[in-house]
């Protein structure tokens, strides 16, 4: 074994193990419960291809896009699920309407927007409590000038801090 490095795992810290445990999930749906594995499969399309498409470290964009998509998935899951005899036509007929499409996807879309909104949204709050700070740490520096005088800048200056 390499040093540093533990058997099974490949680079990125991610195991051999999840990627294969996911495509036995998805054969084992398949063939237990097909409705669900088409309506989960036709739903979870954008999910599916921002998880390919997302090269970051925690994969934030698959993560947000597949939370929203996946809500909007639920509810016709559980329609599958609430019919009495569960068939793949009643499944396609369920998940094809423009409706449920539009629920399906319009999720994900709001994932994909949520993803790309929220970086400059924390960017603006961490800058206003930096000044916020920088204000209260000149308030306290004007309060020290007029305790200690003026002579505590010219100290200051001739220590080189």
């Amino acid at each position: 074994m390499a040093k540093g490095k533990r058997a099974g795992t490949k680079k990125g810290g991610r195991s051999a193990f999840s990627g294969l445990s996911v495509i036995a999930s998805a054969v084992l749906l398949f063939m237990v419960a097909l409705p669900t594995f088409i309506t989960l499969t036709v739903g979870l399309l954008p999910s599916l291809v921002a998880f390919i498409f997302d090269r970051s470290a925690g994969r934030t964009m698959a993560r947000c896009v597949f939370g929203l998509n996946f809500s909007g998935v639920a509810p016709y899951i559980l329609e599958v699920w609430m019919q009495p005899s569960q068939t793949v036509g009643g499944a396609t007929q369920a998940v094809f309407q423009p409706l449920a499409l539009s629920i399906m996807y319009g999720a994900a879309g709001l994932g994909w927007l949520l993803y790309l909104a929220m970086p400059p949204i924390v960017a603006n709050v961490l800058n206003l409590a930096a000044q916020r700070r920088v204000s209260e740490l000149r308030k306290k520096q004007r309060g020290l000038i007029k305790t200690w005088g003026d002579s505590l800048i010219k100290e200051v200056d001739r220590s080189g801090n």
